[in-house]
């Protein structure tokens, strides 16, 4: 019975669906402490609002950036979808919680953001696929 409960963990935890949720949440991570450094950031002196939706952008790029590059590395094939995949859970997150957040659609920049969420992604799958596989040494 134990060996057939380890399988189903081992074939569970190297699923698509694992996979791009454990990406997705280490992308958000990214996302979060990259809005808070630049919160810091923005306290310390006064900053534009272009700035701002400048600094939002980077740290949305580098978070999806991140969720392609660790689906990729972790599943070492298709890394242009698994980007895409990344990506498309990154922004309906994104999305949701900012719909959630602001009790209202606001469609500005949607488009736009969704577009840099998927290129970021994809281009931080195909990174992640092309990165050597380290081995220890013997």
């Amino acid at each position: 019975m134990r060996m057939k409960c380890r399988r189903f963990k081992e074939k569970f935890r190297n699923s698509k669906c694992c996979c791009t949720v454990c990406a997705a949440a280490a992308g958000l991570l990214v996302i979060i402490v990259l809005i808070s450094g630049f919160s810091l950031l923005i306290s310390c002196f006064d900053a534009s609002d272009d700035l701002v939706s400048c600094m939002a952008a980077i740290a949305l790029c580098a978070g999806s950036f991140a969720a392609g590059f660790i689906i990729a590395k972790r599943r070492r094939r298709h890394g242009l979808l698994a980007g895409l995949c990344a990506g498309i859970f990154i922004y309906l997150t994104v999305f949701l919680f900012g719909i959630i957040l602001l009790k209202s659609f606001s469609g500005a920049g949607t488009f736009m953001k969704l577009i840099l969420v998927l290129l970021c992604s994809c281009i931080g799958g195909v990174c992640g696929v092309n990165t050597r596989i380290c081995k220890p040494p013997k």
